[in-house]
């Protein structure tokens, strides 16, 4: 089977991590990628510097249709969210990622551009929104759901039936109850021990979770 060409958005480490979940699953050729200057050297010494993304219709124009975000997030996804739907708009496709040292039951539905880095578990009945990511080591319990434009960090875990609204991020090994609802944008901080629903836009952290602001 043919390589399919594909371009990475983004030069920081997660998009050298979102590269080398490309290269694992051998089947796309990485022409390069786009950012505003070039990367580190994690990027840089690996991967062509293609320019900015004023570059990406001349790309789509010379074949290149799929494309992998490279931008990640510590809190707010409504950057990613902007630069997924903006590239999006471009006519590129993002084919979901998963890594194959991830752990996924058979019928988890994964939405486009969805990221799943090593390690990382998803069980049964999950289902994973457009551009989120399931990071390093997350697990994501049966029965969860995921909105769009979400990130669990590293380590971070979901107990079954846990639901997380569109743009919410769960921080790096936090823990989330099941049954428990996480309202869109809101951001769960590293470590916390979440055992009620967080509300939208409000900032939880703790063991147990209290809200910050």
């Amino acid at each position: 089977m043919e390589e399919q060409p594909i371009v990475i958005i983004g030069a920081g480490g997660h998009a050298a991590v979102v590269a080398s979940i490309v290269e694992a699953l051998g089947i796309f050729f990485v022409v390069g990628y786009t950012a505003p200057a070039a990367g580190a050297a994690t990027i840089s010494c690996r991967y062509k510097y293609l320019g900015d993304d004023g570059v990406l219709p001349a790309l789509f124009r010379q074949g290149v249709r799929l494309a992998a975000l490279g931008l990640g997030g510590t809190g707010d996804n409504r950057p990613r969210c902007e630069l997924y739907e903006r590239i999006r708009a471009m006519g590129f496709e993002f084919p979901p990622l998963k890594h194959p040292a991830a752990v996924v039951a058979p019928d988890v539905v994964i939405g486009e551009g969805c990221i799943i880095a090593p390690g990382a578990v998803v069980n049964a009945g999950a289902k994973i929104g457009i551009n989120t990511i399931v990071n390093s080591a997350a697990v994501v319990e049966h029965d969860c759901v995921l909105g769009d434009h979400v990130h669990v960090a590293p380590g971070a875990v979901l107990c079954g039936g846990v639901r997380v609204d569109r743009l919410a991020h769960i921080g790096a090994g936090a823990v989330v109850i099941q049954g428990v609802t996480v309202g869109e944008g809101a951001l769960v901080g590293a470590g916390a021990v979440v055992l009620h629903d967080v509300e939208s836009w409000t900032v939880v952290a703790g063991n147990p979770a209290m809200s910050l602001k």
